[in-house]
């Protein structure tokens, strides 16, 4: 058991009872918890009460991050793979030298363009790949991807052609909430879930909508479960937003403000089928036009998608359909409603959504900068002249979540390089050239950019509770040593900005902006600059913090 002496009282401190705050990485809601350690392992986790978002709440899944944290397969080194196939552990100054010669001949003999990047950062760890994008920077690279592409850029593009924005339902106020290929019982999407679901459920001039085929926890918690069969949510979707038009269930008036094309999508919505897209769909009539009703006599509604509609057919179509019905019935930029939330930094470009360009290799429509997961590996196996040569994975598993596995590996080892930066051993690491450890979520400063509420939205920037583990670096730490090896810094002195952070934000600001003007490279390459200078200026542990100066 460790003991600290008090330098105020006599008394000693039994620091296993300590709690620490932190929070939870294993969803996207990134709820607070506290902790307790003895000496690197986690002993125990709660909720945290004074948390801003969650209030206290946690699942099943934020118990347990020890595991996470105290995993069997951690990586300690720096490892090179040799010609038998095996890996040999090396120092971290070999490994960066090593790593950026090969991206520079690669740059230079086929171009930076060639070189892939895939990944950025996982459920909760976002402050890595904020400074990727000077690692990109340096070697060229545009060609990037990572698991939003499986899952959310359909989404993405129709809310960007719709509303040129990210949109979320406001579950906590709303009288109507619908859930579409989504159990948030066990994956949440939204603060403090499973409260909310016995909320709704509990509450009588409430109602809760699953559109799931399977029963889940919270179908079992529904009013109202349509039990689609797999793969026809579209035409359950079609044929309710045809009754809502049929039966004269939209909203008009609201509709005459607010919205345009509101006559294409009524004739459109006409001449859907009815009874045979429900027959279709395995739902009854009955039960649409129950549904229908209750949308449509509601103050508010709801919706949300989620994997099991985006990792399905027809999933950009389903995306659109869900959110016209909730336009109709004018659910939208209210209470309780879909809308638009305020964000750090938002997770697509919405405002490109209509104009993207294609990839040069597969042809694939490459929505907000991402190639699409299932074309990469064409991208590095095909015989055309512009195929990705290169690749740097950060922070994900793709061999593992991706389609086509072997295809994958195969991609890895056609590359000329294969560069992998995570904290574990992975289906992944087995492939690469090279791998570096890095230190894990709860051995550094770390937030993400998942906030999705209004008119109140939180932001959490959560600081470490252990020391990295020997041997690992941070992502920020790893970027910064890349990009200064690329040379691309050479001419940029750090110290007058380090002394000027020193003094205070406000003679910061002034002196980066002035020494951005005279040396380009400075805002070019800003999420280093920023980490190697402003990020010297905060506590030991919160140097990667420093690239937020840019989002406040």
């Amino acid at each position: 058991m460790a003991i600290l002496k008090s330098s105020q009282e006599s008394e000693e401190i039994d620091v296993t009872k300590i709690w620490h705050k932190t929070a939870c990485v294993l969803c996207s809601a990134n709820c607070g918890l506290e902790v307790r350690l003895d000496g690197r392992e986690i002993t125990r986790v709660r909720g945290n009460k004074a948390h801003v978002a969650s209030s206290g709440y946690t699942c099943e899944k934020g118990l347990r991050i020890n595991h996470y944290q105290n995993n069997t397969s951690r990586l300690t080194s720096p490892l090179k793979r040799i010609e038998d196939g095996s890996y040999l552990e090396v120092d971290w100054d070999t490994a960066i030298e090593e790593i950026s010669q090969s991206l520079k001949e690669i740059s230079t003999k086929y171009g930076g363009d060639k070189i892939f990047y895939y990944g950025g950062g996982g459920q909760g760890n976002h402050l890595g790949g904020a400074h990727s994008t000077a690692t990109r920077q340096a070697y060229g690279i545009t060609r990037k991807s990572n698991a939003l592409a499986q899952e959310k850029t359909g989404e993405a593009w129709v809310e960007g052609q719709m509303f040129g924005t990210h949109t979320h339902g406001g579950f906590h106020d709303a009288e109507v909430a619908i859930f579409l290929g989504k159990n948030p019982w066990h994956s949440h999407g939204f603060d403090q879930a499973r409260r909310v679901l016995k909320e709704i459920a509990n509450d009588d001039n409430r109602s809760l909508i699953v559109i799931d085929p399977r029963r889940t926890e919270t179908a079992d918690l529904a009013d109202y479960w349509l039990q689609v069969k797999p793969g026809t949510d579209a035409f359950l979707l079609a044929a309710l937003g045809a009754i809502l038009i049929q039966d004269e269930l939209i909203d008009t008036e609201w509709l005459a403000k607010n919205a345009s094309g509101v006559d294409e999508t009524k004739t459109a919505f006409s001449t859907v089928p009815i009874e045979e897209y429900a027959e279709r769909s395995g739902v009854s009539t009955e039960q649409l036009h129950d549904v229908a009703n209750r949308v449509a006599q509601a103050k508010s509604v709801s919706t949300y998608e989620d994997l099991g509609i985006e990792m399905g057919p027809h999933s950009t179509l389903i995306s659109y359909l869900h959110r016209a019905i909730s336009i109709m019935t004018g659910n939208y930029g209210k209470l309780g409603a879909l809308g638009p939330h305020t964000s750090v930094a938002p997770l697509f470009n919405y405002a490109a959504a209509g104009r993207e360009p294609t990839d040069p290799v597969t042809g694939g429509r490459v929505i907000s900068g991402l190639v699409p997961c299932n074309e990469i590996a064409d991208g590095f196996l095909s015989n055309h002249p512009e195929r990705s040569r290169a690749m740097i994975i950060e922070s994900g598993n793709p061999v593992h979540s991706l389609a086509e596995s072997d295809k994958f590996r195969a991609a890895m080892r056609a590359a000329e390089l294969a560069v992998v930066i995570d904290v574990v051993h992975t289906e992944t690491t087995e492939q690469a050239d090279w791998i570096l450890p890095a230190s894990s979520q709860y051995e550094k400063a770390e937030a993400t950019f998942f906030g999705a509420n209004f008119p109140v939205n939180t932001f959490h920037l959560r600081q470490a509770i252990l020391e990295p583990l020997e041997g690992t670096l941070t992502e920020p730490e790893i970027h910064s040593r890349l990009v200064q090896a690329s040379g691309v810094l050479d001419g940029v002195d750090f110290d007058p900005l380090r002394e000027a952070a020193r003094e205070g934000l406000d003679n910061f600001a002034e002196v980066f902006m002035t020494a951005s003007m005279e040396n380009p490279a400075i805002s070019a390459y800003g999420a280093v600059v920023l980490y190697e200078t402003l990020g010297k200026s905060l506590p030991a542990g919160k140097e990667g913090a420093a690239v937020l100066w840019f989002s406040c």
